[in-house]
């Protein structure tokens, strides 16, 4: 499996994956670095990515051609690769492809089902098991993710792949809801077997394409192995007779998953194998892939507010609170993409492995948050009473701000993570004081649930709205000076200079 992080420079901690000192095969390494070419990134940079690259930095890179595309077979190749300290690059840059959007559109489908049932029951139960079969979508979808940004050509082979995916996809979410069902155990067990096909069919593209792919075929098939092996284990959940056992069970198994991908692609691995080469993530492919899960997440505030017309009929209270929601969405797009207003900085994939692994795993509590902060606001929107009655809609007043909070303590982290580069005098307001009011203002807002019998449901919904929105304004002004700057040559300049 592909790594999950990487890093621009051979010594440094993110720039694992998968190496040998295998043979070269017959599209050798003579072959592609003979006649790779020297040249800035910014010489062959989609002009969208271009403000990706002016804040991370250029980075030199040697390309490579790759081998002739067919429809029907493309030899399997690396996109990106290190060899002795040199990045090396396929000429053409990643972007989501048409098979990674196609995929997404199923996601949206899958997120709006599981935060539903999540909200549903609106406990701490009804949490745990939205966590635990949240997690092997995710996880299916990171095996893509990585999958693509390292080895995507658009054949016939990868294309069925993803329409394999999605068909398992589709039947695990459609068991998923009936897991719990303790006298049949149809559900579960056709859970277990769409992750354990969709999880042994990486490791059988793993192995195969290692034929062909010497950069990184020993770390590919140790990883392909222990894919075999640990989806295996999941059958025995159904020897528990327990719902709190197979949620123990199914938590040390991820943990146990996760754990054996973090050392897969560490530094330490690679220093313990002596590889000689190492992979190179796309960071501007990773960092675009996880921007459109979050936008998946963030979807999920807008699917619920037009979906089975919540909100009929004319202008009415509900109308009211749905535009709150959709406020809401539009403020936490905007923060996650705020990030913390660094013009310059080394991204936190680049940066070190703890911070790589960190960006990676602190984007499973944000997505999770704003899926339940969605589908919770949606609820309390369809609510006909003014005011909060009874435990079930506390309990969804209680899950729409505790994943309020989790989502700004999430952002927050996240936008920590990356190393500011700027100088003191490119901002008025120093990095961590741009981001510090987030937490307060989650604190804030999970403060107001206790008020719910002072105050009406619109009343608590468009205060968060206003929270929310002077945090916004306060980091827009503080990130962006009031100066008028145009682009020139990668540049700035004020234009009363210009």
């Amino acid at each position: 499996m592909s790594p999950r992080n990487s890093t621009n420079t051979d010594d440094q901690a993110t720039s694992t994956g998968y190496s040998t000192r295998e043979e070269r095969t017959t599209y050798d390494e003579e072959t592609q670095e003979s006649r790779a070419q020297q040249a800035p990134l910014s010489e062959e940079v989609d002009p969208e990515l271009e403000a990706f690259f002016k804040k991370y930095g250029e980075i030199n890179i040697s390309y490579i051609e790759p081998p002739p595309h067919s429809p029907w077979f493309t030899r399997p190749y690396a996109l990106n690769y290190f060899h002795k300290g040199t990045l090396y690059r396929t000429r053409h840059e990643r972007t989501s492809g048409k098979l990674e959007l196609f995929l997404d559109l199923v996601y949206v489908g899958i997120a709006a089902n599981l935060a539903s049932n999540a909200v549903s029951g609106a406990d701490g139960v009804s949490f745990l098991k939205f966590l635990l079969v949240f997690i092997p979508p995710w996880t299916i979808w990171s095996d893509l993710k990585d999958f693509m940004n390292y080895y995507f050509n658009d054949d016939i082979i990868q294309r069925g792949y993803v329409l394999w995916i999605l068909a398992l996809l589709i039947t695990y979410d459609n068991n998923c809801e009936f897991v719990d069902d303790l006298e049949d155990n149809t559900a579960i067990l056709t859970c277990v077997v769409t992750y354990f096909l969709a999880r042994v069919t990486l490791s059988g593209l793993l192995w195969f394409y290692s034929l062909y792919i010497h950069e990184h075929r020993t770390q590919m098939r140790l990883y392909g192995t222990s894919l075999v092996i640990t989806s295996s284990c999941w059958f025995f959940i159904l020897l528990i007779k327990t719902n709190w056992g197979r949620c123990i069970f199914a938590a040390l198994m991820f943990i146990l998953e996760q754990t054996i991908f973090c050392l897969s692609v560490h530094p330490w691995t690679k220093k313990k194998l002596g590889l000689e080469y190492s992979t190179a993530l796309n960071i501007e492919h990773e960092d675009e892939r996880f921007q459109g899960f979050v936008i998946i997440a963030i979807g999920e505030f807008l699917y619920s507010l037009v979906a089975d017309s919540p909100l009929k009929f004319g202008w009415n209270g509900k109308l009211a609170k749905g535009f709150a929601l959709l406020i809401d969405a539009f403020i936490f797009l905007g923060i996650y993409l705020h990030k913390d207003g660094c013009l310059k900085a080394t991204h936190a994939l680049r940066r070190s492995a703890f911070t790589a692994i960190l960006y990676i795993y602190l984007h499973f509590p944000l997505i999770a948050s704003l899926l339940i902060v969605g589908d919770a606001g949606v609820d309390l929107s369809k609510i006909k009473n003014d005011y909060i009655e009874g435990e079930e809609e506390l309990g969804v007043l209680f899950f729409f701000h505790t994943g309020i909070l989790v989502a700004l303590v999430s952002l927050t982290c996240l936008a920590s993570l990356d190393q500011d580069r700027d100088d003191h005098s490119d901002h008025y307001v120093p990095r961590f004081g741009r981001i510090s009011l987030r937490i307060p203002i989650g604190i804030l807002i999970f403060g107001l649930t206790w008020a719910h019998d002072k105050l009406t449901i619109v009343q608590i919904l468009w205060m968060d709205c206003v929270f929310l929105t002077l945090l916004y304004f306060f980091e827009f002004t503080v990130m962006n000076p009031f100066n008028f700057n145009i682009k020139s040559h990668m540049g700035l300049v004020n234009v009363q200079e210009a």
